[in-house]
């Protein structure tokens, strides 16, 4: 560290070396886990420990330009923002782009595409949320843009707090009242009470909606806002900071320093996060800023974080963490499997050196570009920025193959085909004795052999938005839902079907036996919660509202149909016992086994086949099933059998005669499932009498 290194770090503004080494500890965490580092499985708190150093040098730039120009400078930080934010951004949104079209299959590429428009507008967390992305999600292969949530909650962020700052500033009045370049401490007390009250509403929230919805928490705006706020809290606060004596500041940089390395270590993707979990990372960050303010620079943390190595990572840590994800994203989908450890960290090597040249060669000659230092031209790269990524979304997604559909039908012997059906006449739609006869011709070694077909239905293009549209009858995220009366609405006898997503891509086969057998059907469904297994929030608000509407609705059977993998024979057994006095019978459904790798995945995999799109049941999905059987049957209820249309032979093929069975790892597509829907009610009229 340089003598002038230290004068500005001792000063109230300026460069912080403990900063840029805080920086490095927050995108080497989030490397480390997006790695699969052991025991790193918590570095996704580093974007928290990103978050508090923005709100903290952000407002502390604003304040330090309002007292000495009287007034909040919004163009100019804005300007400021573009210079250092947009670049970077563009290019990576653009190269994932064109990376994504060579390197993956079709559909994912095109998702990536759509996904990079609304990351190009500073919405990727509003998107993620809207098509319920789960950042710790295994099952579906995540979007190599999925981490822009976090630059777009900060542009979010940056949108509003230089308003609120300067509306703050005019009700309290006279920002600056003879004291030059300083605020009167008087209205800084008076700022800190606002920031604080805002703190705690935004983290009050976030501990809410955690609980109820943590996946839309964590891509929240509101919910992240607070973190920010921390960071906010102490630039505003920092003249009385100060005044700490400089030993007990620098005990709070190493206790903070150890907080953040805790947190990263101690949380998984199980942890409810953000909510009460992130007060760890969050206070631990600011500790550690809040210790560094005029600190003696040689008695905190800052001996190790001020070390050129780290101020070095620090430097490039903004491309670092635009680019190792794509990187790590995109080559696991090119090979076609989760890489190992040791080759994500090679990656992560190449990642750095691809930052540190783009940081070196292309960052910083535009950010300090005398052409975009006059405000009005660098604010034009706002607009610039957007239209570049549009216009390489729109021109890599023309390049994109599209797959071809077909009618759906099943074949049988040669020449017997079978429209999907589902909500026609009594007869239409095959039978289940046609059903198994169609599968078992769909694992024989001749068909196995076969390449994925051309034309499927679904088409592969579309496959993953092929679902059950419950017009508005499930619950969302509510927890309740409206009752809708399907089949013979006015019929006095009801079925409720109980469940999740896998109760309602069932629902056409339920739909049609309460047609063809003058049933009302009423859909109960919230997708994700599974009854009587659930750990709380919404789910179990759901639950109890869900008991308590079969209780006012007297009907004469109950379905349950749910992911099996979320729970077992005791949970069932435990939901088939606060049911039996609701009413007269139970059916429970028999759950779909789940695919090892997505359909699309595997379909539009280099050289795939049949053969390798199919999969066998597992020895424990065998035990589940038969488990649940014997559940059901102790407790006196039905059980409707469904595997006998999925898989024959020990084998599950992947497509049954030209239909697609599966859109994901467990959930059918809803092409699949009008088709077996007249053999569904066939054996849901067996099963309820």
């Amino acid at each position: 560290m340089t003598a002038g290194d230290r004068r500005r770090a001792q000063g109230g503004g300026g460069f912080r070396p403990d900063i840029q080494g805080l920086r490095a500890i927050a995108v080497t965490l989030v490397v480390l886990c997006h790695s699969g580092v052991p025991h790193m499985a918590g570095g996704y708190v580093g974007v928290d420990v990103f978050f508090v150093i923005s709100g903290f040098l952000i407002t502390g730039w604003l304040l330090r330009r309002a007292a000495e120009t009287h007034r909040v400078p919004f163009g100019e930080f804005y300007a400021t923002r573009a210079r250092r934010i947009l670049p970077a951004a563009a290019l990576t949104l653009a190269a994932t782009c064109v990376a994504s079209a060579h390197l993956l299959n079709s559909v994912r590429a095109l998702s990536a595409i759509h996904d990079a428009v609304w990351a190009a507008a500073f919405a990727a967390n509003v998107h993620f949320t809207d098509v319920g992305a789960d950042y710790f999600a295994r099952d579906e292969p995540p979007s190599p843009i999925q981490h822009f949530w976090t630059l777009a909650i900060e542009e979010q962020f940056y949108l509003v707090w230089p308003v609120v700052l300067f509306a703050a500033l005019v009700v309290m009045r006279s920002p600056t009242r003879g004291l030059g370049d300083r605020f009167d401490p008087a209205l800084l007390r008076r700022l800190a009470v606002v920031v604080g009250l805002g703190v705690a509403g935004s983290l009050v929230w976030s501990i809410s909606l955690t609980a109820r919805d943590p996946n839309a928490a964590y891509f929240s705006a509101l919910a992240r806002s607070w973190e920010l706020g921390v960071g906010v809290l102490i630039a505003v606060a920092a003249p009385f900071i100060s005044r700490i004596p400089v030993w007990s500041r620098a005990l709070c940089t190493w206790l903070g320093l150890f907080g953040i390395l805790l947190a990263a270590i101690a949380y998984d993707a199980g942890t409810a996060f953000p909510g009460y979990a992130a007060l760890l990372p969050v206070l631990s960050t600011g500790l550690v800023i809040a210790g560094g303010v005029r600190a003696a620079p040689l008695r905190g943390a800052v001996v190790v974080l001020g070390r050129r190595p780290l101020r070095l990572v620090g430097d490039v840590s903004y491309s670092f963490y635009l680019w190792h994800w794509p990187v790590l994203v995109i080559v696991a989908g090119y090979v076609g499997h989760e890489l190992s450890v040791v080759a994500n960290l090679a990656l992560m090597t190449v990642a750095f050196g691809l930052s540190y040249v783009t940081y070196r060669l292309y960052e910083n000659p535009l950010r300090h570009a005398r052409s975009l230092r006059v405000p009005r031209f660098a604010l034009c790269l706002w607009p610039v920025t957007v239209l570049a990524v549009v216009g390489v979304a729109s021109v890599t997604a023309a390049s994109l193959a599209t797959h071809r559909s077909a009618l759906p039908s099943l074949e049988l012997g040669g020449n017997a085909v079978y429209a999907a059906g589902g909500g026609g006449s009594p007869g239409a739609g095959p039978t289940s004795r046609m059903l198994r006869t169609a599968v078992a011709a769909s694992v024989t070694p001749r068909r196995l052999r076969s390449p994925i077909p051309d034309a499927l239905a679904p088409s592969i293009d579309r496959v993953r938005r092929d679902t059950v549209d419950l017009r508005g009858c499930d619950a969302g995220r509510h927890t309740s839902s409206r009752i809708c009366h399907w089949g013979t609405a006015r019929s006095t006898r009801m079925l409720i079907v109980i469940g999740d997503s896998h109760g309602q891509m069932w629902m056409p086969g339920f739909v049609r036996f309460a047609r063809d057998h003058r049933w009302q059907v009423v859909p109960l469904i919230k997708d994700g919660c599974v009854p009587s297994a659930m750990g709380g929030g919404d789910c179990r608000q759901w639950y109890a509202w869900v008991l308590e509407r079969v209780g006012r609705l007297h009907p004469r059977a109950v379905i349950l149909s749910q992911y099996w993998s979320s729970w077992g024979a005791r949970a069932l057994r435990k939901e088939m016992a606060a049911l039996s006095g609701l009413t007269q019978q139970i059916v429970v459904v028999e759950d779909t086994a789940s695919r090892p790798r997505a359909a699309v995945e595997c379909l539009l995999a280099r050289g795939a086949t049949l053969r390798s799109c199919a999969f066998p049941i597992t020895q424990k999905q065998a035990e589940t099933y038969a488990a649940v059987r014997v559940a059901a049957h102790d407790a006196g209820a039905g059980y409707l059998p469904t595997l006998q249309w999925l898989c024959a032979s020990g084998s599950c093929p992947a497509v049954v005669g030209n239909v697609i069975t599966y859109r994901d790892h467990h959930h059918l597509t809803a092409t699949y499932s009008r088709l077996v829907a007249r053999a569904l009610a066939a054996e849901l009229a067996r099963a309820l009498t």
